[in-house]
């Protein structure tokens, strides 16, 4: 499995052990999932968890791994320049990524039409970084299991 595929499965296995996100598109009733973050660990390391329902039944869902808020440059700014954790790369330019991040991964999780992680491989995985330290521990991370759903599936553009 992809690296960067493998931070999302275990960022959106966690979700869903949570119940913060569904594998069921909600009802128009409820928009309780339409977008939120948590912070967690994943495989070791600091991490956080976001979500943001796109339409037509899919979410983005985006790790940041080995992340420290203490060292997020924009961690206590005020107003839009405060990290708010609803995009799906930091709000910081890439040159301070190494500061407070390790890395990052980015991709869309299919409910209409099955459960799945859109793509194959890097196919659909974007808003990728991963900085250099970490490559080795990153591909030492065991391949997760999804959880419900399947780590690769049909792209849609």
């Amino acid at each position: 499995m992809n690296d960067h595929r493998k931070l999302i499965v275990l960022g959106l296995n966690e979700a869903l052990a949570r119940g913060a996100i569904l594998l069921t598109i909600p009802s128009t009733d409820d928009r309780s999932e339409e977008h939120g973050h948590f912070m967690t660990e994943l495989a070791g390391r600091p991490s956080v968890v976001m979500w943001s329902d796109i339409g037509y039944g899919e979410l983005r869902v985006s790790v940041w791994w080995d992340y420290d808020h203490s060292n997020h440059p924009q961690a206590n700014m005020t107003g839009n320049s405060r990290e708010n954790f609803t995009t799906s790369r930091p709000l910081a330019k890439r040159s301070h990524y190494p500061k407070f991040v390790g890395a990052t991964a980015s991709g869309w999780l299919e409910r209409k039409t099955g459960k799945h992680l859109q793509g194959k491989g890097s196919q659909g995985i974007f808003d990728t970084y991963l900085r250099r330290d970490l490559k080795n521990a990153l591909q030492a991370v065991p391949t997760p299991s999804p959880k419900g759903y399947n780590a690769e599936g049909k792209f849609f553009i």
